[in-house]
């Protein structure tokens, strides 16, 4: 009998519906907690494909993995996955490129007025017995009339700035492989380059894959070239930003604060400087946690892996380049 290898079982899951689908196709499961590279390469020794989160399928662990045809990313991104490796050996790589959008988009909003209106300091304050007054509470400032900045301008990014948009604020955006005319459709203007949007946007938020060129993109140069007050949201990927700079930047003031669900490394130490800065909304990695987004990336790499597995074309394999 065919077998796939459900990774981070213990975080996501399979439901009993994927499981009913694995079983009326002849496919049995096997599955193992967290995404430790030995654990995966024992359980998976078998498997004819692999469902990853969090696990890095680097060169050496596929080559670990002998009966494998496929690796189903469950989510929007793949630079978890030697790609090229992987092809090497004949093996399909498939993802959910709009998996989380709506999600995502919303939970950026959500760490944006978090900052912008003192919530999670003000929360805090009052559980511990204290009304704070206005002097004490932090700048908290009014999003219509303000610029966001969006650093990328995919599928997340233009859902992010159309909710922007009904809080009235402007969009301008750094993406150069967008056109004149995508900008125009969603009444975004394009920053002359990163720098230009750096020193103009009051907020900017990241929506860039992680590559060599943007891995520790936001240092700290670039964040000292913010506007002083500033807010950054990061929902994409954690090692874009150089945390340590990061939380300079918000020790001295420079900043008025960070919103981040995605960190350089995960989970997030417990001697981070940033948990203990009131100026900073920090969440576990979570903005596509919903229930039916969680329930849709399982059903489609799981449909996806079933169409490799019985000699089919993937409906979303992972491109052959970015």
């Amino acid at each position: 009998m065919t077998e796939v290898l459900l990774t981070d079982r213990d975080r996501f899951p399979f439901d009993a519906a994927n499981r009913a689908t694995l079983a009326s196709a002849g496919v049995a499961l096997t599955e193992c907690d967290g995404h430790a590279a030995d654990a995966i390469a024992a359980a998976g020794r078998e498997a004819a494909a692999v469902f990853v989160y969090h696990a890095k399928l680097t060169a050496g662990l596929i080559a670990r993995l002998p009966a494998l045809r496929a690796i189903a990313r469950c989510g929007s991104g793949y630079d978890n996955i030697d790609v090229a490796a992987a092809r090497a050996r004949g093996i399909e790589v498939l993802y959910v490129p709009d998996y989380g959008v709506e999600d995502v988009a919303d939970h950026t909003l959500a760490l944006l007025l978090a900052l912008a209106r003192r919530v999670p300091a003000s929360d805090r304050a009052l559980r511990d017995g204290r009304w704070l007054a206005y002097a004490q509470l932090g700048e908290m400032r009014r999003l219509r009339g303000g610029v966001l900045g969006l650093l990328g301008f995919g599928r997340i990014a233009r859902a992010v700035g159309a909710r922007a948009q009904a809080f009235g604020m402007e969009l301008l955006v750094h993406d150069p492989g967008v056109e004149e005319i995508d900008l125009s459709i969603a009444g975004a203007r394009r920053a002359a380059d990163a720098d230009a949007l750096l020193a103009e946007a009051d907020a900017v938020s990241i929506h860039l894959p992680l590559t060599a060129a943007t891995r520790g993109l936001i240092g700290a140069a670039e964040l000292a070239r913010m506007r002083p007050g500033a807010l950054l949201v990061n929902t994409s990927r954690g090692e874009i930003v150089d945390e340590a700079a990061l939380a300079a930047a918000l020790a001295d003031g420079r900043l008025g604060g960070a919103g981040l669900d995605v960190f350089e490394a995960e989970p997030l130490s417990p001697e981070s400087p940033l948990l203990r800065m009131e100026s900073a909304v920090v969440t576990p990695h979570s903005a596509a946690f919903s229930e039916q987004a969680l329930a849709e990336v399982r059903t489609r790499a799981l449909d996806d892996v079933l169409r490799v597995l019985a000699g089919q074309s993937p409906r979303d394999p992972v491109p052959v380049s970015r």
